[in-house]
């Protein structure tokens, strides 16, 4: 999804999961450098999300060079996956396109709402979201226990990962997620009018769900909390032109491209591919 500024231009949206932008701040004369080789500022703004910033401020070194590194360029900060979710819903039934900037930030900006390092210090005073950082531990916790509860009730029919499994993974666990999170939204469209849920339409929960799908079903994958968060930042990645992450989520990106339809002209990229 390209986004339009105030002067006309036109620039690409860029999703930078949190290892990527470790890398970028860590060895700016190497990843930094590449980045920006790639990804010139003029044709792209970086992108990251809030679960990002909470992995971020987990190393302080690490986060001050991120703010000291991104306040030089335009960057986004996007909607973490609850707005996505509620504005899908609402949606849902018209052709209305899915914002999925919640603020963007500039050196040139012309208050402190454009300031990176500003913003992100005033939004993590605010009480909401002190409490969502500090309780983030214990939700990636009970995150996954709900998605091995849901390989528990799952019949897969092949011991190996598989499209067709995946597709009806996809559908079983997103209408549990559904219902576990819009009650009401359920009741009224499935149990009242007896509609199927299209799952197309929901974008941001489809891409998660083949995201737990793929990694639940990896032979060598551990369930650690902290892949909770890995999957929560993808929920933006169908509202983003391109991607940079590690090679397990991209090898995923390249399962479900064809599967998610505002998928189908994302680029997907490496760490590898930001090396100078």
């Amino acid at each position: 999804m390209t986004w339009t500024g105030d002067t006309g231009n036109t620039y690409k949206l860029c999703l930078l999961d949190t290892n990527a932008v470790s890398e970028i701040v860590k060895n700016p004369k190497r990843e930094g450098r590449g980045f920006i080789t790639r990804f010139p500022p003029g044709k792209f703004v970086p992108c990251i999300t809030i679960y990002n910033l909470i992995e971020l401020r987990r190393k302080v070194e690490i986060f001050d060079k991120f703010l000291n590194f991104f306040s030089l360029y335009p960057f986004f900060l996007l909607k973490p996956f609850q707005f996505l979710l509620a504005e899908e819903l609402l949606n849902y039934d018209t052709n209305k396109k899915v914002s999925a900037l919640f603020n963007s930030f500039s050196p040139l900006g012309r208050d402190n709402s454009y300031k990176l390092r500003k913003f992100v210090e005033n939004m993590f005073k605010i009480n909401e979201i002190k409490n969502i950082e500090k309780n983030w531990r214990d939700e990636e916790r009970e995150t996954l226990k709900t998605w091995l509860s849901f390989k528990d009730n799952f019949k897969p029919t092949k011991s190996d990962a598989n499209s067709k499994d995946a597709e009806r993974y996809m559908k079983e666990a997103g209408s549990q997620t559904l219902i576990r999170l819009k009650p009401n939204w359920i009741r009224n469209r499935i149990i009242n009018e007896k509609r199927e849920i299209k799952f197309n339409r929901l974008a941001s929960l489809k891409v998660m769900l083949y995201s737990q799908y793929y990694r639940l079903y990896d032979p060598y994958w551990k369930p650690e909390p902290q892949e909770v968060t890995d999957v929560t930042i993808f929920a933006a990645a169908p509202y983003v032109d391109s991607i940079i992450t590690e090679k397990f989520q991209a090898n995923i990106f390249d399962k479900i491209n064809n599967k998610v339809p505002k998928l189908n002209n994302m680029e997907v990229f490496r760490l590898n591919h930001i090396r100078y």
